[in-house]
């Protein structure tokens, strides 16, 4: 005990001789703490730095910039930023909301005690006076009882709290609950069957339908994604509630996914958000999810659609600007990344500032125009110099206006291609059609495969035909092919040689009671669009 004393002595002389030895380093460390803001922009244009007292040296490297030209720099870094980890989310709001018995509970599992989380949660459940909230909560716990805690006594009890549930939405959380035991541990038949009986013994509508796509997403782990399908429209072609739509159409897209229809799974996704439209959540992950397709429409309209209702979403801001700069608007690109730059978006921050590298500095250049304009002899180069700029801003705004409206615009028709893709009848497709109300054809439709063919003037005074054949195939009444157009080789003024031949993958959908068939391009960047009418105009 006596060595104690000594000891401590002896650790407080070293702390004061090196203190003594190093009081100007420290000092400097210090001036350099307090005074950062004001030194930072000096220092963020050193390579390197070192200060040294005697034997000891302190110092900092800034990293080399990347070499390489600006656009590749561009490609290495503007990219869409990932949706947030839900999980984690989700267990910080239920921590949130239920208190400390929920961390007590998953810090004794983790800890391998069951009797120390059997403990807790009975300690909360005595002073839970909420009768349904409490059979909520259980089932969360014996969730964490099977998951974390290895006991697979937790199914049994799950299935006992869901037979004596009080009321049918505890009963669907507790099956909920459950399904998530039987899916970690690959059980799916069992969870099928869970559902199965589900779907029989609940009577909300609201809640079958929630049961329905359970089912379907447990067939879809089962590797039968095929009858998963049919679960879901026929339910779709029952139900009249928006959310239950949504439920359906935002599992519809994962099944689509897991069949390898990756456009049609984007297209459910975002048809799903007609019906909800306030979910930040699913609006982020729409866009996200389309931009990856390159659906440029859904993924531009959900983005913009998101920061109308959450305009402080840095990624969502950073995103939008992604979608810019790929359409070659760069200037509303900045604008986008310096929204998200405010809120302290760093991936947002790099895409800005290579951006303005690769674009030519153009907000530097307004401040260096706004200062020659403040001396003497201004140079008319600085007038021509102002005049871009604003030129080019307006230009990108138009372009930005536009391609805003287009996206919009598109996405009506999607949304209703979705709907007519999965609800519709190939009956509406099959007759006589005027294209854009002027050539008559004949849409022939066998085995879902649809076929037609026209000839139009090529040309206002008529002497040169183009061939058109449409090709593609139908679900519900909806269609997806390619439109191509070439120009007739024995056309007896060959001047326009192949100029107007076109090719283009579209999509249509049948509206206005079956009187109208309209075809957009499936790109965005497509400017096709073509119209059918039941009567020539």
């Amino acid at each position: 005990m006596s060595d104690t004393p000594n000891a401590i002595l002896e650790i407080i002389t070293i702390i004061f001789d090196f203190l003594s030895e190093n009081k100007l380093s420290l000092l400097f460390l210090v001036l350099l703490i307090i005074c950062r803001g004001a030194i930072s922009n000096f220092i963020s244009r050193l390579t390197s730095f070192s200060f040294r007292s005697g034997d000891s040296t302190i110092g900092m490297s800034a990293v080399a910039p990347i070499n390489g030209s600006g656009e590749e720099i561009v490609k290495l870094l503007n990219a869409d930023e990932k949706p947030a980890n839900q999980v984690e989310e989700a267990e910080k709001e239920g921590e949130s909301k239920e208190g400390g018995w929920l961390s007590e509970i998953d810090a004794a599992f983790k800890n391998g005690d069951l009797d120390a989380a059997e403990t807790a949660f009975k300690s909360y459940a005595l002073d839970e006076k909420d009768e349904v909230k409490l059979e909520r909560n259980k089932a969360i716990y014996l969730f964490f009882k099977f998951d974390k805690g290895k006991d697979n006594a937790a199914i049994a009890e799950l299935e006992e709290l869901a037979r004596t549930a009080k009321t049918e939405e505890s009963k669907l959380n507790s099956l909920t609950w459950l399904s998530l035991c039987l899916s970690d541990s690959m059980q799916y038949n069992k969870e099928i069957q869970v559902w199965e009986k589900a779907v029989v013994e609940l009577k909300s509508e609201i809640l079958i339908t929630k049961a329905k796509v359970n089912l379907a997403r447990a067939m879809n782990k089962d590797s039968n994604p095929v009858q998963a399908r049919e679960v879901l429209i026929n339910r779709l072609l029952e139900v009249e509630g928006g959310g239950q739509k949504s439920d359906i159409y935002e599992a519809l897209s994962e099944i689509e996914e897991s069949l390898g229809n990756k456009t049609i799974s984007i297209y459910c996704k975002d048809k799903s958000l007609e019906f909800d439209p306030n979910n930040r959540e699913a609006l982020f992950s729409s866009a996200y999810a389309a931009s990856n397709e390159y659906i440029d429409d859904i993924s531009i309209s959900n983005y913009l659609r998101l920061i109308r209702i959450d305009g402080e979403n840095s990624t969502a801001l950073n995103n939008l600007g992604v979608r810019a700069q790929e359409a070659g608007l760069k200037i509303k690109a900045i604008d986008h990344y310096k929204k998200a730059a405010s809120y302290e978006n760093t991936l947002a921050m790099a895409n800005q500032g290579y951006l303005l590298l690769d674009a030519g500095f153009t907000e530097e250049a307004e401040e260096i125009a706004k200062k020659a304009l403040a001396l003497d002899d201004t140079h008319k180069n600085v007038y021509a110099l102002i005049t871009s700029i604003n030129e080019k801003k307006e230009e990108q705004s138009e372009k930005w206006e536009k391609l805003s409206e287009k996206s919009l615009s598109r996405q009506k028709i999607i949304r209703s291609y979705t709907e007519k893709y999965y609800l519709g009848s190939p009956k509406e497709l099959e007759g006589e059609w005027f294209v854009n109300g002027v050539t008559q054809t004949k849409l022939l439709i066998s085995n879902h495969k649809l076929e037609a063919s026209w000839e139009e003037p090529a040309s206002a005074l008529g002497e040169n035909k183009y061939s058109v054949n449409l090709i593609g195939f139908v679900s519900g009444s909806s269609f997806a092919g390619q439109y191509t157009k070439k120009l007739i080789a024995d056309s007896p003024n060959t001047l326009l040689g192949l100029a107007g031949n076109t090719s283009n993958t579209c999509i249509g959908v049948v509206s206005d009671n079956g009187n109208k068939l309209t075809l957009i391009a499936s790109k965005l960047n497509d400017d096709f669009s073509l119209f059918l009418s039941r009567n020539n105009t």
